[in-house]
């Protein structure tokens, strides 16, 4: 072959890969950045993780966005396959409905998702103190300027699927609001929506520092700002820790949602009446996956929470979350302490066999005790289904008391510490005293019983005595009383 038909082939070969390059640029679909707020799941209150409690079918719903002004729905990735049809949910597990977030979609199935009220550069939030029209809004001390694109809408947070429909600009005037921002710093979409006060924790914990006095101060750091959600915490397929149980200090989900709510709120059936159930309105997982697990907390998502943050800095690690019942087995199993089935009822603090931090499995529940009176009531801490003022069953983290009546030390301390520095909660629920027959009490067959710290040897030390001091002394220098 002559040099130049050589050449003249490899100029052909070049332009057939061009040509296949851009035709494949063409063709291939695009990966595209969207701006969403995440509705919840298609249809639902009429799906099933299944019998089996498997991935196959969770990992083939669909999920409504509400994107360029109007609802869609995509499928989303759903993570590393660590087993056959076996999936980690990632992007499932970050999803809180009513929120907004920065989407990337291909193939009409969501790859990633990234929440913006995480990116300060991204959104504003805050009160609306002025309007001008089709010029600017004052949110807060910021003067954001408006163009012809803005877009205005509210949302509007509800079991079952937010919502999110358009408004005028006349309606922002002291409205809460988040502000989503241009790269130039201007109004790209407004967003009418409930947003939180700043809370700040009566008592504060040190992340990390494995005393027993830290144990029990971070043991209360959530109380009265949490609400009960059956499977809160647990992560989106049922399986373990929820992002919110790995985070170190309280969730910023768990105070919206607890603010956003009342005495009305209900994590399942209004009035506690089963006939009237609905799925597809209900915070209840009644299809075995745990769609608000971000929101609330229930007993062993709590204890999960406390053990972690006691023992970590860092948000995002492994967690301990698992089924109430075997807690207590598998904390002494960890070498952190000892676990025994012989315990009886108290009738004094010194003859008790429930002492200062011991977690307690019941079958199907689990709490933490704050030590035992003279009288034998005990203090305790623990997430909770409980009545309202308005007869709703809802209930959270909390303190309360086991013993015969409402004349117990332990009651009297627990209604003391609530109404005082959770007034906001107290408004809601009564402080509750549970009989010492019914909180316990186990099946001797099962893993349920009592787990006790090794202060000497194990991975919590008690540099601050507090295995000696009695409940009344113990929250009175966590809240820093003299």
């Amino acid at each position: 072959m002559s040099s130049k038909n050589f050449l003249r082939l490899i100029l052909v070969l070049v332009v057939i890969l061009i040509a296949f390059y851009i035709v494949k640029r063409i063709t291939s679909p695009k990966k595209v950045q969207k701006e969403a707020v995440f509705l919840g799941v298609e249809d639902y209150g009429a799906l099933t993780k299944g019998e089996n409690l498997d991935h196959s079918l969770i990992s083939k719903f669909k999920f409504n966005f509400y994107i360029d002004g109007e609802e869609k729905t995509f499928s989303i990735d759903n993570g590393e396959e660590v087993k056959e049809g076996v999936y980690t949910f990632e992007i499932q597990n970050k999803l809180q409905e009513g929120y907004i977030y920065d989407v990337v979609i291909e193939k009409n199935t969501i790859k990633s998702v990234k929440l913006l009220d995480e990116d300060k550069k991204a959104m504003l939030s805050g009160r609306v103190n002025n309007v001008e029209q089709n010029k600017f809004i004052e949110v807060g001390e910021e003067k954001i300027t408006l163009t012809k694109d803005t877009g205005i809408y509210k949302i509007t947070w509800k079991a079952g699927n937010s919502s999110v429909e358009k408004v005028e600009i006349n309606d922002l005037k002291d409205k809460t609001v988040k502000v989503t921002l241009d790269k130039d710093g201007k109004a790209k979409n407004i967003y009418i929506t409930f947003i939180s006060e700043k809370y700040t924790s009566p008592v504060k914990a040190i992340p990390g520092e494995k005393t027993l006095k830290n144990f029990l101060t971070t043991a209360l750091e959530p109380v009265g700002t949490a609400l009960y959600i059956y499977g809160g915490s647990w992560d989106w397929q049922d399986e373990g820790s929820s992002l919110q149980a790995t985070t170190i200090g309280i969730p910023q989900s768990w105070i919206d949602f607890y603010q956003y709510q009342n005495a009305d709120y209900t994590y399942r059936e209004k009035d506690g009446n089963e006939e009237i159930k609905n799925p597809s309105n209900s915070y209840y997982p009644y299809g075995e996956w745990n769609q608000y697990c971000y929101a609330g907390v229930d007993c062993s998502g709590y204890i999960g929470w406390v053990i972690y943050n006691t023992l970590n800095t860092e948000s995002g690690k492994e967690g301990y979350v698992m089924g109430a019942t075997k807690m207590a087995k598998t904390f002494a199993e960890n070498t952190w302490g000892t676990w025994t089935q012989e315990v009886k009822i108290p009738t004094n603090r010194e003859e008790s066999d429930f002492k200062v931090g011991d977690i307690f499995s019941m079958n199907g529940h689990v709490w933490i005790c704050f030590g035992t009176c003279d009288d034998g009531s005990i203090v305790i801490t623990h997430s909770t289904p409980s009545d309202s003022i308005n007869g709703q069953p809802g209930g959270g983290i909390q303190i309360s008391a086991i013993g015969p009546s409402e004349d117990c030390e332990a009651y009297q301390l627990a209604k003391k510490y609530m109404e005082k520095y959770y007034p906001d909660w107290s408004k809601r629920y009564k402080t509750i005293l549970k009989k010492p027959e019914d909180y316990i009490k186990f099946k001797k067959e099962s893993a349920a019983g009592k787990f006790s710290w090794d202060l000497e040897n194990g991975i919590l030390k008690d540099p601050d005595n507090y295995r000696d001091k009695k409940p009344e002394e113990i929250l009175k220098d966590i809240f820093g009383e003299k």
